[in-house]
């Protein structure tokens, strides 16, 4: 008995996945010029049984009948309406994973120390804030600079209108080269605008602390750019990461989360190439002007900040950022 269910099973696989196996062998005959009338005699075959059956009722209207089909029927049905069967019971390639953590979880010895050491990291940091009417828990803003290996860390006081640098950090490594990053596995680091909520702290990572800057956006998504995993993190290994010592990723992460734990919904990480002065702009018209398009509309980013000291709501406007007052 199990054997006859084990045939029955094969047979209905089998009557599956026939259409498919059928047509990639004969598109794989095609591409050397061998095509076959085969694949023409399938193709062909639902349009003359129904123009047959037609003929048999209406012999006039046999070749309106025969052209309206050709255009209009699929040569393997079958195929088709497997595919969306079982498309039915697969999640949606479309549905976004924003917010869902996208490093492995490893809750080590190492990283449990980590958090521990960033929560000191805050007892030394009060001396430091309060000399710049600042606390522990202010919003933060956070801008990275490739060409120059540095990180800032902004923050509005209680009650201010504008952010004030509290430190600048030097970044031990970053991966790639200047320009934006374009596919999984380019080993490059992104530029462009992005914002991190509570969800994209990364306290036990395979890093010393982590921060994901949610790439793709919606910028890098509707130029096709793909990746996943691209942090802010401490250690050693700078593939597809910002990397800071661990002793200054203990005060960046620190300070970010008190900011998020302290209510700011979630806080802005810019990332450019290089420091956007109209004289750096120019000497880059040149060298790179792949990118130049590109860097002039980060560059419009990079002024509403220096003119405003406040961060810009950002968004993506016929595949440009666009900037605005929050």
């Amino acid at each position: 008995m199990f054997g006859r269910y084990l045939v029955s099973v094969l047979l209905i696989a089998l009557g599956i996945a026939s259409p498919w196996l059928v047509k990639d062998w004969l598109e794989w005959r095609s591409e050397g010029g061998e095509k076959s009338g085969i694949y023409q005699k399938l193709s062909d075959f639902p349009q003359a049984w129904r123009a047959r059956f037609q003929r048999e009722l209406e012999p006039e209207t046999t070749v309106a009948v025969a052209e309206h089909t050709s255009a209009e029927v699929d040569p393997y049905p079958l195929a088709e309406r497997t595919m969306r069967f079982f498309e039915g019971f697969l999640p949606s390639r479309d549905s976004e994973s924003v917010g869902l953590p996208s490093d492995p979880v490893v809750d080590s010895a190492e990283s449990r120390l980590a958090r521990v050491a960033a929560k000191e990291a805050l007892v030394r940091a009060d001396e430091a804030l309060a000399a710049l009417q600042l606390s522990v828990g202010d919003p933060v803003f956070l801008r990275l600079f490739k060409e120059e290996n540095e990180l800032e860390v902004w923050m509005r006081g209680e009650g201010d209108s504008h952010y004030t640098l509290y430190k600048v950090y030097r970044l031990q490594g970053w991966s790639g080269k200047l320009g934006p990053k374009l596919k999984e596995g380019d080993r490059q680091v992104p530029e462009g605008f992005y914002y991190v909520s509570v969800s994209r702290l990364r306290p036990e990572t395979r890093h010393f602390l982590g921060v994901d800057l949610g790439f793709p956006n919606k910028y890098d998504t509707y130029h096709g750019r793909t990746g996943s995993g691209l942090m802010i993190h401490g250690g050693k290994n700078d593939t597809g990461a910002f990397v800071l010592s661990p002793g200054d990723m203990n005060e960046v992460y620190a300070l970010s989360d008190a900011a998020l734990q302290s209510g700011q919904r979630l806080f802005r990480v810019n990332v450019f190439p290089f420091r956007m002065t109209d004289k750096r702009m120019e000497q880059e018209w040149k060298k790179q002007p792949e990118w130049i398009d590109f860097w002039v509309n980060l560059k419009e980013g990079y002024d509403f900040f220096e003119n405003a000291n406040f961060p810009p709501d950002v968004s993506v406007n016929a595949g440009e950022y666009a900037f605005r007052f929050p």
